[in-house]
C-alpha cells in the first residue's frame, strides 16, 4: 500500500515538473530560431535527480511532446528524444558519482545531460531535418554551456530547500 502511495506521489510531482518544463520552454524563452535560451531543462534535471534517470527521461520527453502540440509543431522524434536525453544522462551521472562533493557532482552532471541531449542530440536534428549549417550550429555550444550553469546554480538552490527535499521523499 505505502508502495502505490509512493508512486501516484511521483508520478504527480513529475506531472508538475512536466508542467512547469512546457511553461518555461514555451512561454519564458527567448528565441533566436536555431538558439533558444530557457529553462525548460530545469524541471527535467530535478526529476533526474530527485526520481533517477528515466524520470528525467519521461519528464524531458512528454513535455516536449506536449509542449510542441500546443505550440503547433509537428513531434520531431530526434528532438525529443534529445529533451529526454538531458534527463536520463544527467540522471545516471548523478548517481554514478556520488562520492564527489555536492556541487562539482551537480556541475558534471549537468553539463554532460546538456551536453549529450542540447549540443549533440538536437544539433544533429537540426542538421539532419532542418539543414542548418555546422557553422551555425556552433553557436548552440556557448548556449548551452550558459544554460548548464545557470541550471547548475538553480538545482543548487532547489536541492538546499528543506521543504522541496521533505516533499520529494515522502
Amino acid at each position: 500500500m505505502n508502495d502505490s502511495k509512493t508512486s501516484v506521489r511521483t508520478l504527480t510531482m513529475m506531472a508538475l515538473l512536466v508542467a512547469m518544463s512546457i511553461v518555461f520552454s514555451r512561454v519564458l524563452s527567448i528565441s533566436t530560431g536555431f538558439v533558444r535560451f530557457n529553462l525548460g531543462s530545469l524541471p527535467v534535471l530535478l526529476a533526474a535527480l530527485l526520481f533517477g534517470p528515466w524520470a528525467g527521461f519521461a519528464v524531458g520527453v512528454v513535455a516536449d511532446m506536449i509542449g510542441s502540440v500546443l505550440a503547433g509543431y509537428a513531434i520531431n522524434p530526434l528532438i525529443t528524444l534529445g529533451a529526454g536525453a538531458i534527463g536520463l544522462v544527467a540522471g545516471y551521472a548523478w548517481q554514478k558519482l556520488p562520492n564527489l562533493r555536492t556541487g562539482l557532482r551537480l556541475q558534471i552532471s549537468v553539463l554532460l545531460g546538456h551536453f549529450v541531449g542540447s549540443m549533440v542530440i538536437n544539433s544533429l536534428a537540426l542538421r539532419i531535418f532542418y539543414g542548418y549549417a555546422w557553422s551555425v550550429l556552433l553557436t548552440r555550444i556557448p548556449n548551452a554551456i550558459v544554460l548548464a550553469a545557470v541550471n547548475t546554480v538553480l538545482l543548487r538552490i532547489l536541492l538546499e530547500n528543506r521543504s522541496l527535499m521533505k516533499l520529494a521523499k515522502k
